[in-house]
């Protein structure tokens, strides 16, 4: 498996680690400094689907959900039916969700934290990358055009699903560092332009994780097409060796 990139591992004993992720968001809101508009239930929703993409890639099962509100205690409900919209489409409807809110300031933009608390099994078997394919589920977004082209997201139900699918070796959401940089952790050696081919801008920021890649056993292709219903864009990654 990858190593952990955005997420903090804590080892609880030889079987069992705690696993963080968090994500946060600045100026996107509806006051009036904010620099993306968008209601706060969005801004909930989009940063709860970072956080628990990182926790769940890593292997873990999500325990419970922390929110950190900078924008006031008016909007904590709307912040949390964000983060309850995220945890219905993956059927963790039980999760815990706590928290706190600055209420003492009132800052001139919105800002908010969240993150996902998980326990992983340490242990994951592993196969040798001649074997894998992989794929950019979803297209990479910022900014508006996460509302503008809503369709072209890779709904939050299917990475679920992904992760539990047993021809899908490993996963990962891009974040804004691009295809490119999280592709690289994938394979485990950096990509420069040309050793990948995409039909995307491989550096293009994925902004809230609209996207993520997969790698996936080659024979299984047919089945993962399938599976992603759409969103699957190939990622050819060549051999220098060859």
């Amino acid at each position: 498996m990858i190593q952990l990139r955005d997420a903090l591992s804590i080892s609880i004993n030889e079987e069992i680690e705690l696993i963080l992720a968090s994500d946060c968001s600045g100026g996107i809101g509806n006051k009036p400094d904010d620099v993306v508009q968008v209601d706060h239930e969005t801004v909930g929703y989009y940063s709860f689907r970072v956080a628990v993409m990182e926790c769940l890639s890593a292997g873990a099962r999500l325990m419970a959900v922390q929110l950190l509100n900078f924008t006031g205690d008016s909007v904590w409900d709307r912040y949390a039916s964000g983060v309850r919209l995220g945890l219905s489409e993956l059927n963790m409807n039980d999760i815990q969700l706590t928290g706190s809110s600055e209420s003492n300031f009132n800052l001139n933009q919105s800002a908010l934290g969240v993150t996902c608390i998980g326990m992983k099994i340490k242990e994951r078997h592993q196969v040798s990358q001649l074997d894998l394919s992989y794929a950019l589920i979803g297209i990479p977004l910022v900014g508006e055009e996460v509302l503008i082209h809503e369709s072209s997201i890779a709904p939050l139900s299917l990475f679920h699903t992904c992760i539990q699918h047993p021809s899908i070796v490993d996963i990962l959401p891009v974040g804004s560092k691009g295809v490119r940089h999280e592709l690289s952790l994938l394979v485990g050696k950096p990509l420069k332009r040309g050793d990948v081919y995409s039909l995307h801008d491989l550096d293009k920021s994925s902004g809230p994780a609209t996207s993520f890649i997969i790698s996936y056993k080659k024979e299984e292709e047919e089945n993962i097409r399938k599976l992603t219903d759409g969103h699957y864009q190939p990622l050819i990654v060549f051999d220098r060796n060859n």
